[in-house]
């Protein structure tokens, strides 16, 4: 399937009941095949550079410009925790545009496969698997012979994994540890009795 600007911005559809079938998006993503509900889809472009910002997270690429709106970039891979590195950009790639709840985000994944249809009876529950990134997933859809995960794009949205390159949460002064430090002129830490 080719890669063309796909916009849904202009098309009004009715709310999906849970009893019908529902379009996904899939696509690959450091080897595995994933599908995001096409009724969050903005858009789907080609790859395209973007502009990086300063102390962003490590799985923000940057920032594009879409018709006039400023659209954060993520790398999936690192987002989700398919990948522990930041992938290196290039022009076969493709960025998903979604958007959740009035806000915009692009998913930058290796390549878009297929729009497949869903029955509500072919989806099935995420197995909860210690360690894994089973939090991200809506269900895991039937698909001829194989399994396709499905991505819940509001955790997508709202989450990430934490990575080594992320400030740790027990620095000092952190009111989860009930320890303070202070930090006198000189540069020297004491801690204070709390």
């Amino acid at each position: 399937m080719s890669v063309q600007a796909l916009n849904l911005d202009a098309f009004e559809t009715p709310p999906i009941s849970a009893s019908q079938t529902r379009q996904y998006v899939t696509f690959t993503c450091a080897g595995q095949v994933f599908g995001i509900d096409i009724m969050v889809m903005r858009e789907i472009r080609n790859w395209s550079p973007v502009t990086p910002l300063p102390a962003q997270k490590p799985d923000v690429l940057g920032i594009i410009e879409i018709r006039g709106r400023v659209v954060p970039v993520h790398d999936l891979a690192l987002r989700i925790g398919c990948s522990a590195e930041r992938n290196i950009q290039h022009e076969g790639q493709v960025i998903l545009v979604m958007v959740v709840d009035g806000r915009d985000m692009g998913l930058l994944v290796d390549a878009v496969s297929d729009i497949i249809e869903i029955e509500p009876e072919e989806l099935l529950p995420v197995p909860q698997i210690e360690g894994s990134a089973a939090r991200f997933l809506g269900g895991i859809a039937r698909h001829g012979d194989s399994l396709v995960a499905i991505l819940d794009e509001r955790v997508v949205q709202a989450q990430s994994v934490a990575l080594e390159a992320d400030p740790p949460d027990d620095m000092p002064g952190d009111a989860g540890t009930g320890e303070v430090f202070l930090i006198d002129e000189i540069g020297t830490e004491s801690q204070l009795q709390t």
